[in-house]
């Protein structure tokens, strides 16, 4: 069986991170949430299950630049830059939302509005590459709470220009932008220059979506239930080593109890969903797995043949990518508007039903993958 070996610490590459519920299980829909957040030390703060060993690999690269990008207030920096340090994960820029600015201002709108936000902190940050003559691709990372997909799809679209600045402006205006934003947001674009950055974005699937609500974005966006399949596909991408897989294999085994039965289910969806190459799953099931911390949850030699006879067997070919045409962007942003909306409708019903919740998924329990 051929196999690819990486200097993954060598490859230069841009990881564009979002930071609640992609890296830190933080809640701000909520007062108790947000209260939280501002009062909890570092050593408190919870991540996303595999997350933190695997970006602390991922930071670990010579050639890399680690950009987060988040709605999180802007009082919240010294809290997470202290999160950062003590996780071992090198963060070049980091950019959170100045809420007491839109508030002294009266701008309703711009508290909860996140894809003008993002798209103006984007388009900054690759003048800030540009400036370092940093021209690498980039890998983006984000969550299925809002409506991060469309976004990072719109800023690949645009510095590509395969959006023109008047439909951006149209769009950035459906979205909910003061028209002084779009006129910020349209002179950072000018001076961006015209290239096409995006590798792939990896969005989590931490409210229990279906990876079919991403098909909308025709092969774009890369559905991911955890960390080991985010690290399965940067493995088959070229973009990181067998160490990566065996440092959040380990982190899922020992920090999150994640047994054989949750990694095996794991692989093979990433393998049926072509998240990683059949070749690359066989390999990590009867080589690698075994000889990790994954073999004291029982991913022993017998169970490793096992799953890789299953993988084997599959035959499901992955939806080829679209980049070729923009995305309707004002129907993806209706859309996933109404989605969130449903999914906060549900939550507020299953805490008056008992048991509702289990069933829906929307439990608390740092297991779930």
């Amino acid at each position: 069986m051929r196999e690819t070996k990486v200097d993954a610490a060598a490859v230069e590459v841009v990881y564009r991170w979002d930071l609640d519920k992609t890296y830190l299980q933080t809640e701000f829909s909520t007062l108790d949430g947000l209260l939280r957040a501002a009062l909890e030390g570092a050593t408190r703060k919870r991540t996303v299950p595999g997350t933190r060993a695997l970006l602390a690999a991922l930071s670990s690269g010579r050639s890399t630049r680690v950009i987060v990008v988040s709605g999180s207030p802007l009082w919240l920096r010294r809290r997470i830059v202290a999160t950062f340090k003590l996780h071992g994960i090198r963060c070049d820029r980091l950019v959170l939302k100045d809420y007491g600015h839109a508030m002294r201002r009266g701008r309703v709108r711009a508290l909860t509005a996140q894809v003008p936000f993002k798209m103006r902190a984007h388009l900054a940050s690759r003048l800030w590459l540009a400036a370092q003559d940093v021209h690498a691709g980039e890998v983006c990372f984000g969550d299925d709470s809002e409506v991060d997909a469309l976004i990072y799809c719109l800023y690949a679209d645009v510095c590509a220009r395969r959006v023109s600045a008047s439909r951006l402006a149209d769009i950035l205006r459906a979205c909910d932008a003061y028209d002084d934003e779009v006129a910020a947001i349209l002179g950072k674009l000018a001076l961006v220059e015209r290239h096409d950055p995006v590798r792939r974005v990896f969005i989590h699937l931490d409210g229990n979506s279906p990876p079919a609500r991403f098909g909308a974005y025709r092969g774009r966006v890369t559905a991911t239930f955890n960390a080991f399949q985010i690290a399965l596909s940067l493995v088959s991408d070229g973009l990181a080593d067998d160490t990566v897989l065996i440092d959040v294999a380990e982190d899922l085994a020992n920090a999150w109890r994640f047994d054989a039965e949750a990694l095996a289910g794991s692989l093979e969806d990433a393998t049926r969903r072509g998240l990683c190459s059949q070749d690359l799953a066989v390999r990590v099931a009867t080589s690698l797995l075994p000889r990790t911390a994954a073999f004291d949850v029982g991913f022993d030699g017998t169970f490793a043949a096992r799953v890789g006879r299953r993988i084997e067997a599959l035959r499901d070919l992955p939806e080829a990518s679209d980049v070729n045409h923009p995305l309707p962007y004002e129907q993806l942003f209706e859309a996933e508007q109404g989605f969130v909306r449903a999914r906060k409708l549900a939550r507020k019903t299953a805490g008056r039903i008992p048991g509702l919740s289990d069933f829906l998924g929307t439990g608390d329990d740092p297991g779930d993958g």
